[in-house]
C-alpha cells in the first residue's frame, strides 16, 4: 500500500521518499501541477448555537510542486486572501473579516505550507503535514487528502483539516450564540486528467472452493 500511495503521489505532483514513516520535503522541486481555478473552491465552515456559517475564499492560489525525477521532494502551498471571504450575508462577511475574527485589515494573508506526508492504506487517499499561519500566527496542521476521477476525466484533490480558532487569538464569544472553537476547512482542487494515474485494478477474486 505504501508504494501505491508513493505512485500516486508522484503523479499528484508530490515526490516522496520510499519510508515506512514521514515523507518530508527536501530539495525545491521544479514541475508544478496546474490547478483548474474555475472550478476549485476554498471554504471554512463554523457553528454557533444558533447558526452554521460557511465561507468560500474568492481569491486564493495553490501549488503543487514536484522533482520529476526523483522520489525526494513534495510540497502544498496554500495563499488565501482573507478578504475575499464571502458567506453570502453583508452582515457576516463584515464580522468574519473584522477583529474579533480574520482581523483581514492588519492580516490580509492566510497561508498553508507543507513538511511531510504520510501514505495511508488507501492508495487514493493520504496525510499532509505542514504550518498553517493565520492572523500572524503559525502553528502546525495536518490535512486529510483523497482524490476522485470524474467523468469528465479530471480529478478532484479533496482536503479537509480542522483548527481551534483559540489557538489564533479569536477568543471573542458571544453570552446567548456560543461560537464553536473548531473551524473546519475544506479545499476542492480540480486537476487535469494527466495529473493522477489509473486507479489500480481490484484484486482478483478469491478462487471458490471445490464442491464437495
Amino acid at each position: 500500500m505504501i508504494r501505491q500511495a508513493a505512485a500516486l503521489l508522484v503523479s499528484l505532483g508530490f515526490v516522496v521518499t520510499p519510508s515506512p514513516g514521514l515523507f518530508t520535503t527536501s530539495a525545491a522541486p521544479d514541475r508544478v501541477i496546474v490547478i483548474v481555478k474555475d472550478h476549485s473552491k476554498i471554504e471554512f465552515h463554523a457553528s454557533s448555537t444558533f447558526a452554521k456559517v460557511v465561507g468560500e475564499f474568492k481569491d486564493w492560489n495553490a501549488d503543487f510542486k514536484l522533482n520529476s525525477d526523483t522520489l525526494e521532494n513534495a510540497s502544498l502551498l496554500l495563499d488565501i486572501q482573507a478578504g475575499s471571504v464571502h458567506t453570502g450575508s453583508g452582515f457576516k462577511d463584515k464580522e468574519v473579516k473584522g477583529k474579533n475574527f480574520f482581523n483581514v485589515t492588519q492580516f490580509p494573508d492566510i497561508k498553508f505550507v507543507s513538511d511531510g506526508v504520510l501514505p495511508d492504506p488507501d492508495p487514493q487517499k493520504f496525510t499532509m503535514t505542514g504550518k498553517l499561519t493565520l492572523r500572524g500566527i503559525t502553528r502546525p496542521v495536518t490535512i486529510a487528502i483523497a482524490t476522485a476521477t470524474q467523468p469528465s476525466g479530471t480529478h478532484i484533490v479533496n482536503g479537509t483539516f480542522t483548527f481551534n480558532r483559540r489557538d489564533f487569538g479569536m477568543t471573542h464569544n458571544m453570552p446567548f450564540n456560543k461560537i464553536a472553537d473548531i473551524i473546519r476547512v475544506d479545499f476542492d482542487l480540480e486537476v487535469p486528467p494527466d495529473a493522477l494515474p489509473a486507479a489500480p485494478p481490484a484484486a482478483p477474486a478469491p478462487a471458490a472452493a471445490p464442491a464437495r
